[in-house]
């Protein structure tokens, strides 16, 4: 699978080591909006074996007063090749209400496969081997990967195709360039974005479809400002709250 731009290899990063984002998440359920957790994302330098990688963390957990209701502790974590961005390993640790998933990935790329582990809900693990594509990519190293494309190159309503491994499946998804738009975030300003709907697989939360939206600023950083999607209850909308170490000027804040 390659992107619209003739493959996956990349020109130049968005993000460097000690990159942070910071999100608060809010649930809608009818017409009242709730803050009910946060969301964060790192990157750090790291190894695998003797080879350098980026480190890219993702974590999301419900405030306390919410646990009660349904309680999230979520971790995403990829090891990525810090030219290419491609995964080496991958990790995830999902604890959602009474809901338990801890997947591992190992890419080989060289022989074409990945290695994988997979508990649920503590039961005997399952382990396989899984086909992947030169241009396969983990739910984590995707989001910077996503970063990366010339988004000048498109027009409104392109797509831009992308492979990724979910729950132990080559998923081809794509993200729909939108155009520009701009967007106040409380406390941080207005920012001009770029706006794209996501294609995702449906699963225990997500409806699947072209159904999740995200605005990423409109400058070389590409970093996501406002995320707003619909679940199998309600709606989930994310909003930067704060940024750190960011690799360029954030020009795209309209002052």
């Amino acid at each position: 699978q390659v992107d619209a731009q003739g493959d996956c290899k990349i020109n130049a990063l968005n993000f460097q080591p000690g990159e942070e984002l910071q999100y608060t998440v809010s649930y809608n359920w009818f017409v009242i909006w709730t803050e009910v957790g946060e969301i964060s994302f790192s990157v750090r330098n790291a190894a695998i074996g003797k080879k350098p990688c980026y480190h890219l963390l993702g974590t999301g957990m419900t405030y306390p007063g919410w646990d009660i209701f349904f309680k999230v502790r979520d971790r995403y974590e990829s090891w990525v090749n810090p030219k290419s961005l491609k995964p080496v390993y991958f990790k995830r640790k999902v604890r959602e209400g009474g809901y338990e998933i801890d997947i591992r990935y190992i890419f080989n790329r060289n022989k074409g496969y990945a290695l994988s582990s997979y508990i649920v809900n503590r039961k005997p693990e399952e382990k396989d081997t899984l086909s992947i594509t030169e241009c396969t990519f983990d739910v984590m190293s995707i989001l910077y990967y996503a970063r990366t494309f010339d988004y000048s190159l498109y027009k409104p309503e392109q797509v831009i195709p992308v492979t990724i491994l979910l729950d132990r499946q080559l998923e081809n998804v794509y993200f729909r360039y939108k155009g520009i738009e701009k967007v106040k975030i409380r406390k941080l300003g207005e920012f001009e974005c770029i706006k794209l709907s996501v294609m995702l697989v449906a699963g225990s939360v997500f409806k699947g479809g072209e159904n999740l939206t995200v605005w990423i600023t409109n400058d070389k950083n590409r970093i996501p400002v406002y995320v707003e999607t619909p679940i199998i209850v309600g709606s989930v909308k994310a909003k930067l709250v704060s940024f750190d170490k960011l690799i360029y000027p954030l020009d795209s804040r309209i002052k």
